[in-house]
């Protein structure tokens, strides 16, 4: 009997620490997912706007753009205002809040389980964009 495999979705990850970055890419890559990664909202941005992912997870403690920044911008657009955002960070009580008020949908705090992680990203997909994705079908 063939199990069907998970679906598989483009997801931007928006972090400036790049060891951060690059588990994150690594463990979303071992799923199936295309990952793009960027070091900045400002970068991350211009990504959004030339690839339209799935999914993006951005920190919120950046130089420059902060995530919630990054988030009120995307929220902002009509063109990437659906997209799911989850704040992938460690910050705290208030910023969460914010980040929240600003329109990300989940919040994964710094630092993680490899397993956790992986599981909760697989939910927050199943959740969100795979319910938009059997909807538009």
């Amino acid at each position: 009997m063939r199990v069907p495999r998970p679906e598989r979705f483009t997801i931007l990850v928006i972090d400036d620490d790049e060891l951060v970055r690059e588990m994150v890419v690594e463990l979303l890559q071992t799923e199936g997912h295309r990952v793009l990664s960027a070091s900045s909202g400002e970068d991350g941005l211009a990504t959004v706007r030339a690839v339209r992912p799935d999914l993006i997870l951005v920190d919120h403690h950046m130089p420059g753009m902060t995530g919630h920044e990054v988030v009120q911008r995307l929220k902002a657009d009509a063109s990437t205002g659906p997209i799911p955002v989850v704040a992938l960070t460690s910050a705290g009580g208030e910023d969460v809040h914010k980040l929240s008020l600003a329109g990300a949908v989940a919040f994964i705090p710094k630092p993680f389980d490899p397993s956790e992680f992986r599981r909760l990203i697989a939910d927050i997909l199943s959740v969100t964009t795979g319910r938009t994705r059997r909807t538009e079908s």
